[in-house]
């Protein structure tokens, strides 16, 4: 074997090397670059020493009659090919060439006995990425503004864009009068509204709002179950589609027609968005409405303004409306402790519902219905069915103001 070692080395010696093409391919009668040599590789000894052999610029060492000398320093000592094997074509040259496409290739420094040493090209081909899909934050946005009353975005889905939909403290509720705990140290309620704190009326597709100026205790709500002065933001409706349903409350199995909101914040908080991250930041005043023979004359200024926000994003001037005469006569009330019964449903709410309902007529509600949840320029939809159903009570309690 040492022989044929020999004679491979003198022969490599005595011929030109190999020169390093594009595609990877060696010719014999071709001129490598200047100072390398490419010789066979061995199909069977591939030690790290031997491979550096047949890398190193100078003559292989080991074979009889040369010495190892590059650049006038020793090279690589004591290399011999001592195993039986045979000379095998190598398939790709031993010179630097351009990277395949598609690969990523790095140079590796080996080091070899007696200090010499040879820069090793790596090549890789390219690897598959894996993709970890993500919602868009925008396309999640988009989704969770899209929120509504249909199969496909109403109560039952609003946990996905909004987890605390899931909560402990939801709202609405059933109230069982069984179940409810009088409590006599609960003071009555009182309000304070200032008719020209009013400002508009407005259709957002989902509901009827009425907006005022909340920038100062003008309307306020204060009593009842209140740790101070809660300033009244907004009232709005949810209704249904038609009379023996539409209130988002329920009391002992009966639904109503309709439920007001009478939204107010605790101006000890900065603003009203501080408001909603707290359990003292909101109160609403929940008002029943049934349907009977007499309308109700307080409503009659609201009802004259549908016409005008008869479609989604229209909005009217409402100025000079005391909401106060929405109320009904008697003031006893249920209370305790929930959220907003729309996304994203924060935890924040003191709930004072009134126990006695008001009273409109079929026509003044026929007038709520004709509301459309779409945009002028798309077909009408009439607006109903605008609730949240009850939610899981969970442990909480709820009081009651009367016996």
């Amino acid at each position: 074997m040492q022989q044929q070692a020999a004679q491979a080395g003198t022969s490599s010696a005595g011929a030109e090397p190999a020169r390093c093409e594009p595609d990877g391919q060696g010719s014999g009668a071709e001129r490598a670059a200047p100072g390398w040599r490419a010789g066979p590789l061995l199909r069977t000894d591939t030690r790290p020493a031997v491979l550096i052999a047949r890398l190193l610029p100078g003559p292989v060492p080991g074979a009889p009659g040369e010495e190892a000398a590059r650049g006038g320093q020793r090279g690589v000592q004591g290399i011999a090919l001592s195993a039986p094997c045979a000379p095998a074509r190598h398939t790709r040259p031993l010179c630097p060439s351009p990277p395949r496409p598609g690969a990523r290739s790095w140079r590796e420094p080996i080091k070899a006995p007696g200090g010499a040493g040879a820069t090793v090209l790596q090549e890789r081909p390219e690897q598959p990425r894996h993709k970890v899909l993500r919602p868009r934050a925008e396309s999640m946005a988009h989704q969770s503004c899209q929120w509504g009353y249909d199969s496909d975005n109403g109560p039952e889905h609003w946990h996905k864009y909004y987890p605390i939909a899931k909560g402990e403290n939801q709202s609405p509720i059933e109230i069982n009068s069984k179940e409810v705990q009088h409590d006599p140290s609960l003071p009555p309620w009182f309000v304070g509204y200032d008719p020209g704190a009013a400002k508009t009326i407005l259709n957002n597709g989902r509901t009827c709002r009425v907006v005022f100026d909340d920038t100062f205790d003008r309307s306020v709500l204060r009593g009842g179950p209140l740790p101070g002065t809660f300033r009244l933001r907004q009232f709005h409706f949810h209704w249904g589609s038609s009379d023996d349903h539409g209130s988002e409350h329920i009391v002992d199995g009966v639904k109503y027609a309709a439920e007001l909101h009478m939204v107010h914040w605790n101006p000890k908080y900065s603003n009203f968005a501080e408001a909603l991250k707290q359990a003292d930041g909101v109160a609403v005043v929940g008002v029943f409405l049934k349907v009977g023979k007499t309308p109700k004359p307080e409503m009659k200024r609201i009802l004259e303004e549908i016409d005008n926000i008869k479609t989604k994003g229209k909005e009217a001037p409402f100025s000079n409306f005391d909401p106060s005469i929405l109320f009904p006569k008697s003031r006893d009330y249920w209370t305790y402790h929930g959220s907003f019964t729309t996304p994203p449903c924060e935890e924040c709410i003191t709930w004072i519902l009134l126990r006695e309902p008001i009273e409109v007529s079929p026509d003044q509600m026929a007038k709520l219905r004709s509301l459309s949840i779409n945009a002028e320029t798309e077909p009408a939809r009439p607006m109903v069915d605008n609730w949240r159903p009850p939610q899981p009570l969970k442990g909480r309690v709820v009081k009651a103001s009367f016996q």
